[in-house]
């Protein structure tokens, strides 16, 4: 589950909304227009690229231009999020609903939390699952209530200045509410549609891009696609598809987005006190 929490933390840098983003018509996205930045003659084992076309670049410029601006002026968000897996060896599906929370401008303070509530298997059978993961301060700590138990990963370390939500920077980049020079040197990216699933039913209109990593990039070696969604009515991102590269299809979806300051049982959430006596802690720092 914690790399599947990772995704989703991730995601919320995109949560703000964009500002005249042109819209696409439906027959363009059909056609799969695509664009990539230029990239070094291509040599044995690289990824070929499209060519790329005006209306593709500009349109995808345009996403782009507006989710790095967007990230760099969201301050705070909250959100209803559901968490689909499906393994790729057995074919067997879950899912996870829960609250995603993030605090801070864009840089290396901002804090995301998502706190996993329910779990469903296969059989559509729910149950409660209490857990929270937590991001701030170049940590990612994962506590479990009913285990009384908080692990505490490492993910940047002591003394850096990176932003960990940065393609090519950090352990937990997604290319969405990133530097757009950043998302075209790591992933080739294209116009396309969502895949299927019962998560979309209700979804609006949306502008949807999928982002493949370039070979021998940090990236190439955790997924094989990344595909992403705005809603066109309210500019938020609203769901997020993730190959693994081991096969496993990830699924986010974010419902009633909410940007702007924090109530109390959100706040909570991101400002995490220190766990109850008795626990268990298991801290785990960066190998030197």
């Amino acid at each position: 589950m914690t790399m599947h929490a990772l995704v989703v933390l991730a995601l919320a840098v995109a949560c703000a909304a964009r500002q005249d983003v042109p819209q696409v018509p439906a027959a363009a996205q059909e056609r799969g227009e695509q664009y990539a930045a230029p990239a070094p003659p291509a040599t044995s084992g690289t990824l070929a690229e499209p060519a790329p076309t005006g209306t593709a670049r500009e349109r995808i410029e345009s996403i782009l231009d507006a989710a790095e601006a967007a990230g760099a002026r969201l301050d705070a968000m909250a959100c209803t999020v559901i968490i689909e897996k499906r393994d790729a060896l057995t074919d067997e599906v879950e899912r996870r609903r829960g609250r995603l929370v993030l605090q801070g401008s864009a840089g290396p303070a901002r804090r995301i939390a998502l706190r996993i509530d329910q779990f469903i298997d296969g059989t559509g059978r729910a149950s409660e699952d209490r857990r929270l993961f937590l991001y701030r301060d170049g940590w990612l700590i994962e506590r479990d209530d009913a285990r009384k138990q908080q692990i505490e990963r490492q993910l940047v370390a002591e003394g850096t200045s990176m932003d960990p939500l940065q393609p090519g920077e950090g352990p937990l980049a997604l290319p969405v509410g990133a530097r757009r020079s950043e998302v075209l040197a790591n992933y080739i990216v294209t116009s396309t549609t969502l895949p299927e699933s019962p998560l979309w039913k209700d979804l609006p209109a949306s502008d949807v891009l999928c982002l493949v990593p370039r070979p021998s990039t940090p990236a190439a070696r955790e997924a094989k696609q990344l595909i992403v969604a705005w809603d066109r009515a309210t500019s938020l991102p609203i769901a997020v598809v993730r190959d693994s590269a081991e096969g496993d299809r990830t699924i986010a979806r974010l419902r009633a987005v909410e940007v702007g300051p924090l109530n109390d049982a959100d706040r909570a959430l991101v400002e995490l006190p220190a766990p109850p006596q008795g626990w268990t802690v298991d801290r785990r720092p960066l190998k030197p």
